[in-house]
């Protein structure tokens, strides 16, 4: 990999200066070794290529140096970095049984450490520093960075951008209202903080960088569409000027019914003179109707401009909480990922946290890398995926995929890779009970039914509720009908998303002819792993 300088200031500019701020500095290129596969598509055959997609564990310097050094600089369309915020707190990661059993037993059952946001002077300042040169080459020359902070850094991060990325390629900052203040917060010193910020910055703005225009749907009842809209006898409209429309064009919308005059009055067509105008003065207006969705409500459709209060955070969307720490809503990332790429667009996320954003990017038919430097975002993310991939691959097959709908549009896996000091932490789950059937008159079929999972940390709340078994404790199995000893390739993965749903330990495994070793991998809700395999000789 070349060096990569920062680009000198323009003439008059200014840089930011802090405690111990030095030119950026990068690390050798390092390689980083594969340890896991998902792939529903391919249950069997064990191909040479592997999956585009790519979860890094690791430093993200070390991937991002990584990414340039294998070919990777200006292929990203989009980059979402969501840093530390320098909020000072220990970040931690809140870990419930999935069960419905008593309300005693839906509390926080064990809470982890996930990442320190705690930083010497000048320290994160640097660190971001450091990044934002990596992340401005792996940018397409039409492509944009967004990087998502909040009070407490954004006005010193601007900073950080302009000088990196050059004040002319900004574009725009994105206020986000994560979260609505109550409770004691009501009466925080000055005002709550509600709202978090969104930088975004063009690698070259003149390329021009890609953009398509984001509209939001808002439902209405028939009082809310009263007090806000005109009303005939097609529905309820607004009106717009019809600026530069022609005699020809203003003709045809007067006889589709969608001509407004003002003041009571009548839409005159004069074809003597040409022209369209109300009688008793005034400028005419094009009609635009809400759309009626029935039962007394209605649909309108507006722009989207830089506040987005209405995209809600994660506390008032608990169905996505997965108990990791700072995590973002999907709401948020489609939007972005909407205005920013296209399907089939590589997208990156540095911090990828909970997941969010290979996520949507796998829904939305996006390709994707994404690194974190915390083994527990890791598994969170690779369990989310594991959910979405399979969900991708049912919707590939029923030919329903649809990637400006929302929907799964690219059933593709994924591989995640760890660079040498990253190793995942030593298996805590105990004895695993399994019992392997071979499906006859089914080529190729194995039912594998766990049966039990000795995990240390709930014999005591077994024993307390006889009800409870051991399910409650597992986040997800997933199985490798031909592990080979290194990589774990999964074929197929129990991973439920909503809190108290539980694994269900009973699958049916396409397999490759016998001899081959099937592996079982479960993990607790604690992140502890075990695995245990089966040779299958007949």
């Amino acid at each position: 990999m070349s060096q990569i300088d920062v680009p000198p200031p323009a003439a008059g500019g200014m840089v930011l200066s802090w405690p111990g701020k030095a030119p950026p500095t990068f690390p050798s290129p390092k390689e980083p070794h594969l340890i896991e596969t998902f792939e529903p598509q391919r249950l069997v055959t064990r191909q040479s290529c592997l999956p585009a997609n790519r979860l890094y564990y690791g430093d993200n310097l070390d991937a991002l140096v990584h990414l340039l050094d294998a070919g990777y600089a200006g292929r990203f369309r989009l980059i979402y970095a969501d840093p530390p915020y320098d909020s000072g707190v220990e970040w931690t990661r809140k870990a419930r049984l999935r069960t419905t059993l008593p309300r005693e037993l839906n509390g926080v059952v064990i809470e982890q450490p996930q990442y320190s946001d705690v930083w010497s002077p000048g320290a994160y300042l640097q660190f971001i520093y450091t990044r934002l040169p990596l992340l401005r080459e792996l940018l397409a020359e039409d492509g944009s960075l967004w990087l998502h902070c909040d009070h407490r850094r954004v006005h010193h991060l601007r900073c950080l951008l302009d000088e990196v990325f050059g004040a002319e390629n900004y574009l725009n900052t994105i206020t986000w209202r994560s979260q609505t203040a109550r409770g004691a917060k009501v009466n925080a010193f000055f005002f709550p903080h509600s709202a978090h910020a969104i930088l975004v910055y063009a690698r070259n703005r003149a390329a021009p960088t890609r953009w398509r225009p984001q509209r939001r749907r808002i439902e209405l009842s028939e009082n809310e569409a009263a007090g806000l809209f005109m009303r005939d006898e097609r529905g309820f409209f607004r009106t717009s000027d019809p600026g530069t429309y022609s005699f020809e064009r203003l003709k045809q919308l007067h006889a589709q019914g969608r001509l407004y005059a003002p003041y009571g009055g009548e839409v005159i067509v004069d074809e003597a003179q040409r022209r369209v105008y109300a009688s008793k003065g005034g400028n005419l207006g094009v009609k635009y109707y809400l759309t009626s969705l029935g039962d007394g409500r209605y649909q309108v459709e507006r722009g989207v401009d830089n506040i987005w209060d209405d995209i809600p955070g994660l506390g008032t969307t608990p169905g996505e909480d997965l108990g990791y720490p700072t995590q973002k809503t999907e709401a948020l990332l489609e939007r972005i990922l909407n205005a920013g790429s296209d399907a089939g667009d590589w997208v990156l996320d540095p911090f990828c946290g909970s997941g969010t954003t290979p996520a949507v990017a796998q829904k939305l038919g996006r390709r994707w890398v994404a690194c974190d430097a915390s083994y527990g975002a890791v598994q969170t993310t690779v369990r989310r995926l594991q959910a979405v991939c399979q969900q991708c691959s049912v919707s590939a097959s029923d030919s329903r995929g649809d990637a400006e709908g929302g929907l799964c549009a690219s059933p593709e896996g994924f591989a995640v890779y760890a660079f040498d000091e990253m190793r995942p932490p030593q298996e805590s789950v105990g004895k695993i009970d399994l019992a392997i059937t071979r499906i006859e008159g089914q080529e190729a079929t194995i039912e594998v039914a766990v049966l039990d999972a000795d995990i240390p940390f709930a014999r005591s709340l077994a024993a307390a509720h006889p009800a409870l078994d051991w399910r409650a404790a597992v986040d997800s199995i997933a199985i490798d009908p031909a592990y080979d000893g290194l990589v774990f390739r999964a074929a197929m993965a129990d991973a439920p998303l909503h809190k108290r749903a539980t694994v269900s330990g009973r699958y049916y495994v396409r397999a490759p002819a016998a001899p081959t070793t099937l592996a079982v991998r479960i993990i607790d809700i604690a992140g502890g792993e075990s695995m245990t395999t089966v040779r299958i000789e007949a």
